[in-house]
């Protein structure tokens, strides 16, 4: 059976998200690619998948050489990258939309780096379609002290990072989780 549309794509960043430390131990990159190869549900099966472009499993400073060996294998394995989770949370090298003029420029800097590793990943065969994801990288709590100063503070953030994103040909969807912000 084939899945013409939408595409399938298996997400990445759950084998680092929230693990670690008195967690659950990451899941390192090559068994969630190995799962997501074998994975197959009534003869239907992934097409593809959503990387986090963090370490351990894929670094946003990561060279030509790395970018070409890990699409190698994600087609080795008959998938393909779909969206790119930009590293824009602090604790991942990024900066908040709505910090201080370093934390911004910080934040457009990894979508600079993301689209890079898009377009790289594009030239290597692997990457036919996909975004790059964003969120604001803040908490509820401190976009609350000031609602209008920090959405407009996050919106020229954004459209800073959507210019970048233009001038690769990437496209970025922004997203947020009410539940603890972004």
């Amino acid at each position: 059976m084939t899945n013409n549309f939408p595409k399938l794509h298996n997400a990445m960043w759950p084998g680092l998200v929230g693990k670690g430390g008195d967690s659950e131990p990451p899941i390192d990159l090559d068994t969630m690619l190995d799962m997501t190869a074998k994975a197959e549900v009534n003869g239907v099966k992934f097409d593809g998948v959503d990387l986090f472009l963090a370490d351990p499993h894929t670094s946003i400073d990561s060279s030509e050489d790395d970018i070409k060996r890990l699409a190698d294998k994600i087609a080795g394995k008959g998938l393909a990258v779909g969206s790119l989770v930009a590293p824009v949370w602090p604790p991942v090298g990024g900066g908040s939309a709505m910090g201080s003029a370093s934390d911004r420029k910080q934040f457009v800097e990894m979508i600079r780096k993301s689209c890079a590793i898009g377009q790289q990943l594009k030239k290597h065969g692997v990457r036919k379609y996909g975004l790059v994801r964003i969120d604001s990288a803040t908490g509820v709590e401190d976009w609350a002290k000031d609602p209008v100063g920090n959405t407009k503070l996050i919106a020229q953030t954004f459209r800073e990072a959507a210019d970048v994103a233009e001038s690769y040909g990437e496209r970025l969807a922004a997203e947020g989780e009410i539940c603890w912000g972004g």
